[in-house]
């Protein structure tokens, strides 16, 4: 398996939209084409947003995006690990840890000290990563927990 970035692969960022879209964007405001275009934007290796993408050859297994914001939920916290997804048939087995270490790394090499996440129900995945719990953030439908880490 590799973790590439998505600008090194922009082949897989339909795949990221429908993954992104399909867990967290259907009955919300945003539609498929507007994910589309948020990642088209996070094709970048080099600025916030940003995208990798675990594969096993030419086949995406998993994704995870740093950005500026996480559906302005906290406008004064950035950026924020977001949209981390790995295929049902590739999970439990370390997938999501390899993501969640590669966008922290892109976070330290572009200057960020900390690093914000929202989750539902993952917080003891995100804690197995050095991840503190923070507060709960209300959400239209549901609580979600609110995450930090110091990458220093």
């Amino acid at each position: 398996m590799t973790i590439s970035s998505l600008v090194d692969r922009p082949d897989f960022v339909d795949a990221c939209a429908a993954w992104t879209y399909g867990q967290w964007g259907v009955g919300s405001t945003r539609t498929l084409e507007s994910t589309l275009e948020r990642f088209r934007l996070a094709a970048s290796d080099h600025a916030i947003p940003l995208t990798v993408v675990a594969h096993i050859d030419d086949r995406p297994v998993g994704m995870a995006s740093l950005f500026d914001d996480d559906c302005d939920l906290r406008p004064s916290l950035r950026p924020w690990l977001a949209a981390v997804f790995v295929h049902p048939d590739h999970r439990g087995k370390g997938v999501a840890g390899l993501l969640i270490e590669s966008v922290e790394q892109a976070a330290r090499r572009l200057g960020e000290d900390t690093i914000y996440l929202t989750t539902q129900d993952s917080q003891s995945l995100y804690a197995r990563y050095g991840w503190q719990h923070a507060g709960i953030v209300q959400y239209p439908d549901c609580d979600l927990y609110l995450m930090h880490k110091a990458l220093g």
